[in-house]
C-alpha cells in the first residue's frame, strides 16, 4: 500500500472497505424502520495461522479500542463453552459432532466479545452485537455492531431470547441487526472479501428481518413453521371483503393454552394459507371476541383471558387496522407495524410532551388538559382527522366560514368531538379548548415546504401554517396511522450545551496527535446541534475541520466527506432556555 496508508493491524486488504460498507448499511436499514440509535461498526480478527505481530486485530486500528483490551476473550469464550448446556451434547456422526461444537465455540467467542466491549467504561451506554466468525486469510473475523443502549431499551420488545434452544429476536431492531450481521458474514466468503458494498438493499434486509422476527416470536406461541406468516398477514390486510378493507384481530396461541377462552370452536379448522376463508372469518371478530389461530389453522372465536401471564409470552395478536396495514402485538403492546408491506417500529399514538411544549410556547395561558383531551378525541377517528388550535379561533372561524360551519364557541365532549371527525374537514378550537368551527377546509399558499409523498391533510396544514395567519398548532391524523404535530420546531435547549459541544470539537481537532474517532464523535455532536449554531461558530468549526480533513486524506484510504456547517435562517433567541 502507499506510504502513510499502511495498516499495522492487518487482517486483509479490504478490511476498512468492509467495515464502512456494513456501517452504511446498518445506518440505512435502522433509519428506514424509524430507529435512531447511532449505529457503529468494529471488526475484530483472531489469528488462526501464520506469523503476525498481532494475535488480535481491530478495525479501525486508530479507534478507541486496543488489542490488549480483548486479550482475555479467548479465555472467556472457553469458559462460556465449558459451562454451556449443549457442551455435553453428543452427535452420532463424527463430522457433524465436530461441526456443531465448533459452531458453539464460535458463538461463545462472539458472546465473549460482546461482554468485553460492554464492560469497557467508555462503552457502558452502548449495546454490542457480534456475528459468528469467518476465516479470512490468517484471521477468524467477527463483525460487531453497536447501538445506543437507551434507544434500544425504548423499543417495544419481548423478554424471551431463546425458546426450546431456538433463538428469538426480541424486537424488530434486534432482528435487523442480526440480519445485517448474517449477510455481512456471507459477503466475506466471496472472492475479494469485503471489496464491495453489501449487495442487498436496506428494504430487502428489513423485509427478511421481519420474517425472522415473526417466525421466532411464533416459536414462543408453539408454532415452528411461521416463516411466511408475515407475507400472509400482508396479504390478508390487503384483501377486501365485499368492498370493505381488512379489519379485525387474529390471536395466535395454541388451542390448549390456558390463557385462551374459546367461545365458538370450528368443527373443521381452516388453514391459515386459505386467505379468502380467513379474511371472511375475520369479519366475525370484533369487540366481543377475536379470531383464534394456532399459527397453522384457525380454530374458532374467543378471547385472551384477563389473567394471562404476560411473562410467559405464549400469546400474540395481529390487528388489521386499515387496507394494507397490520400490527403484530403482545399483551396489548405493538411490536411491529407493516404498511403496504413496509415494516416500521410502532410510534406513540400522540406525542403529548411535544404538544405540551408547543402549547407552552405559543399559548402560555392555554388550558393544557382541555387541548390534550381534544387531541386524544380527534385521534379516535375512523379515518384521517385534523385539529387546529388557533390563537384567533373566532376570527379564523369567521374568515373560513364560506368553507366551514361556524358554531357558538363551546367545549365539546370527547365522544361528540370524536363523532365529528367522521365529517370531512378539520375542527377549529381556541387555546381553552372551545370549538369555534367544524368541517374546516384550510387555505394557504405553497412555499416549498410540503411533502408530495403525504396526503392533502398534511400538505394543507403546512401551507396554512406557512401563510400569514394567527399563531396556530395543527394536529394531523393520517388514515394510515401517521400522526404529525405541526409546526415541527426544534426543542428549546440551554445555550451552554451547544457551546460545550463546539469547544469540545476545537479541543480534539487541535491536538498534535489526532484521534480520528474522537474527532468524528465530536463533529457528530456538533452536527446534532447545527440548527442552533451561529454564523461565527459555523465559520470557526469549518476552519477547524480543515486540519482533520487533511490528516484523513494523508492517512486514510477511505473517509467520509463532511459538508460545511451553515447557520439556519429560522434560529433565534426564542430557542434558548
Amino acid at each position: 500500500m502507499m506510504e502513510g496508508r499502511s495498516i499495522k493491524q492487518f487482517m486483509w486488504a479490504y478490511q476498512p472497505h468492509f467495515r464502512i460498507s456494513v456501517k452504511v448499511r446498518a445506518e440505512m436499514a435502522l433509519e428506514s424502520i424509524g430507529f435512531a440509535g447511532n449505529p457503529d461498526v468494529v471488526v475484530v480478527g483472531f489469528k488462526a495461522a501464520g506469523e503476525h505481530e498481532f494475535d488480535v486485530c481491530i478495525e479501525p486500528e486508530d479507534g478507541p479500542y486496543s488489542p490488549d483490551e480483548l486479550a482475555h476473550v479467548r479465555r472467556r469464550a472457553a469458559e462460556l463453552y465449558a459451562n454451556h448446556p449443549d457442551r455435553k451434547m453428543i452427535h452420532s456422526v463424527a463430522h457433524v459432532h465436530e461441526q456443531r461444537h465448533q459452531e458453539l465455540r464460535d458463538r461463545m467467542r462472539a458472546k465473549a466479545l460482546e461482554e468485553a466491549f460492554e464492560a469497557m467504561p467508555s462503552e457502558r451506554g452502548r449495546r454490542f452485537f457480534a456475528s459468528g466468525s469467518v476465516r479470512v486469510d490468517d484471521y477468524e473475523v467477527h463483525t460487531i455492531i453497536s447501538i445506543d443502549r437507551a434507544a434500544l431499551e425504548n423499543v417495544p420488545q419481548i423478554k424471551t431470547e431463546e425458546r426450546d434452544r431456538y433463538h428469538v429476536h426480541k424486537s424488530l431492531v434486534h432482528a435487523v441487526i442480526r440480519e445485517i450481521l448474517g449477510r455481512s458474514a456471507r459477503v466475506l466468503y466471496l472472492p475479494g472479501a469485503g471489496s464491495a458494498h453489501l449487495p442487498e438493499s436496506g428494504d430487502e434486509i428489513v423485509r427478511s428481518a421481519t420474517e425472522s422476527m415473526v417466525r421466532s416470536m411464533l416459536y414462543c406461541a408453539g408454532f415452528w413453521f411461521g416463516g411466511a406468516n408475515h407475507l400472509l398477514m400482508s396479504g390478508l390486510s390487503a384483501l377486501p371483503y365485499e368492498g370493505r378493507p381488512g379489519a379485525g384481530r387474529l390471536v395466535i396461541a395454541q388451542q390448549n393454552d390456558p390463557a385462551i377462552e374459546v367461545f365458538l370452536r370450528l368443527k373443521h379448522s381452516v388453514k391459515m394459507r386459505n386467505a379468502p376463508a380467513v379474511r371472511k372469518l375475520l369479519e366475525a371478530s370484533g369487540s366481543q371476541s377475536d379470531l383464534l389461530s394456532d399459527g397453522e389453522n384457525v380454530y374458532g372465536l374467543g378471547v385472551v383471558k384477563s389473567n394471562y401471564d404476560a411473562d410467559s409470552e405464549t400469546v400474540f395478536s395481529v390487528s388489521f387496522t386499515a387496507r394494507g396495514v397490520w400490527e403484530f402485538s403482545h399483551a396489548g403492546e405493538a411490536l411491529l407495524i407493516v404498511r403496504d408491506g413496509i415494516p416500521y417500529l410502532p410510534t406513540p399514538v400522540l406525542d403529548e410532551e411535544y404538544l405540551k411544549d408547543l402549547v407552552s410556547r405559543f399559548f402560555p395561558e392555554a388550558n393544557h388538559d382541555a387541548l390534550r383531551e381534544a387531541a386524544q378525541a380527534a385521534g379516535s377517528h375512523r379515518h384521517g382527522a385534523m385539529l387546529i388550535v388557533s390563537g384567533d379561533a373566532a376570527g379564523e372561524a369567521e374568515r373560513l366560514s364560506p368553507q366551514s360551519w361556524s358554531i357558538e364557541p363551546t367545549r365539546l365532549t370527547s365522544d361528540l368531538l370524536t363523532q365529528l371527525t367522521d365529517m370531512d374537514g378539520a375542527m377549529l378550537v381556541d387555546p381553552q379548548g372551545r370549538c369555534h368551527a367544524i368541517g374546516v377546509i384550510l387555505d394557504g399558499t405553497a412555499h416549498g415546504r410540503g411533502d408530495p409523498a403525504r396526503g392533502s391533510r398534511f400538505n394543507n396544514a403546512v401551507r396554512y401554517l406557512d401563510s400569514e395567519r394567527p399563531s396556530a398548532i395543527v394536529i394531523v391524523y393520517s388514515s394510515d396511522g401517521v400522526i404529525n404535530i405541526l409546526p415541527k420546531l426544534h426543542p428549546c435547549i440551554e445555550k451552554q450545551i451547544v457551546t460545550d459541544a463546539v469547544e469540545r470539537y476545537f479541543a480534539v481537532a487541535s491536538v498534535d496527535l489526532l484521534n480520528i474517532k474522537d474527532c468524528n464523535e465530536a463533529w457528530d455532536a456538533v452536527e446534532s446541534f447545527r440548527f442552533y449554531l451561529s454564523s461565527a461558530q459555523c465559520e470557526a468549526l469549518n476552519r477547524a475541520r480543515v486540519r482533520v480533513d487533511e490528516w484523513e486524506e494523508q492517512s486514510r484510504e477511505l473517509r467520509i466527506i463532511k459538508s460545511d456547517l451553515k447557520p439556519h435562517a429560522d434560529m433565534d433567541d426564542s430557542y434558548w432556555l
